[in-house]
């Protein structure tokens, strides 16, 4: 069985041409697709706001076609802005790097995926786990009434984007392994991150103990990841990170922006004000999910 890092090697001059089996009118589509949906998010917010709060999931009483539609309601331009502004950073960044690795159609489904089966999903997840798991089972009001806004969906983009940059890592590297420390790397250091910037003006053994756990398990994996790819290798003059400024620059900008992302998700105040950020931890666990199970079941 010849070797992932083999094939992308010999095959690259092969892989190019694959690279780009589709018209110009198919990346068109692509791009006018990745554009709608930014304005979409517009166009409702310029609604009437009886007609936006018909769409809004409400937990007292929620509707059902609100599991879906809650998500392309903002509270505020503000917060429109903010969730629109993560979305065109990170879809298009996701999307070049999946064109890079040859995953132009696992893009697609995971776009796909994301905009018209995680939402429900998302919803009826942060409703279960809000009222019934931690409302009723804990005893604990988490201050949430309803749920509105595409940052859910922006996590699950973020998720997609984790796992395309592990992707490409993984395709690039000589050796064979599990692109999962990859990925682990991303969301463990973007966890520390969000939690440091939540807990650190209320230090206490259980605060600080949540910041140092995925710290020290983010530096675990970081050396996990340097040994099973050689990474110091790929460092040296002559190394296979050398001679690829495109792609190790993608790889780069496509770390940074994951992490950047899970951080921005992730770091509020729990249920504080309102802010559902179990749906933000939702979609990005989604997102991770759907995202390798559609890279893994089709082959380069």
């Amino acid at each position: 069985m010849e070797r992932l890092a083999d094939a992308y090697s010999t095959d690259k001059a092969e892989r190019r041409v694959a690279f780009s089996p589709h018209s110009l009118d198919g990346y068109a589509v692509d791009l006018f697709a990745i554009a709608a949906v930014a304005v979409v998010l517009v166009l409702v917010m310029q609604t009437r706001p009886s007609f936006q709060n018909q769409l809004v999931l409400f937990y007292d009483d929620p509707t059902l076609h609100a599991f879906y539609t809650t998500h392309f309601v903002h509270s505020s331009p503000a917060h429109l802005q903010s969730n629109a502004a993560m979305y065109l950073v990170v879809v298009p960044l996701t999307y070049l790097i999946s064109l890079q690795s040859n995953r132009h159609r696992e893009f697609r489904l995971g776009f796909l995926a994301v905009l018209f089966i995680m939402p429900p999903v998302i919803s009826l997840a942060s409703y279960l786990g809000l009222d019934l798991v931690i409302e009723t089972i804990f005893g604990f009001d988490p201050n949430v009434r309803s749920s509105r806004g595409f940052s859910a969906l922006v996590g699950a983009f973020v998720g997609m984007l984790t796992v395309s940059v592990a992707d490409l890592f993984r395709n690039l590297a000589p050796r064979e392994g599990s692109y999962w420390p990859v990925i682990g790397v991303m969301f463990w250091y973007g966890v520390a991150t969000a939690f440091f910037s939540v807990f650190q003006y209320l230090v206490s053994p259980w605060t600080v103990l949540l910041v140092l756990l995925p710290t020290g398990y983010t530096v675990w994996l970081v050396r996990k990841v340097g040994v099973e790819y050689g990474l110091s290798e790929g460092l040296q003059e002559d190394g296979w990170l050398r001679g690829q400024p495109v792609t190790v620059g993608l790889l780069v900008v496509g770390f940074m922006a994951a992490v950047w992302g899970t951080r921005g998700l992730l770091a509020f105040p729990w249920f504080a004000g309102g802010t559902n950020t179990l749906s933000h931890f939702v979609g990005l666990l989604t997102g991770l999910g759907v995202t390798s199970l559609v890279i893994d079941n089709r082959k380069n």
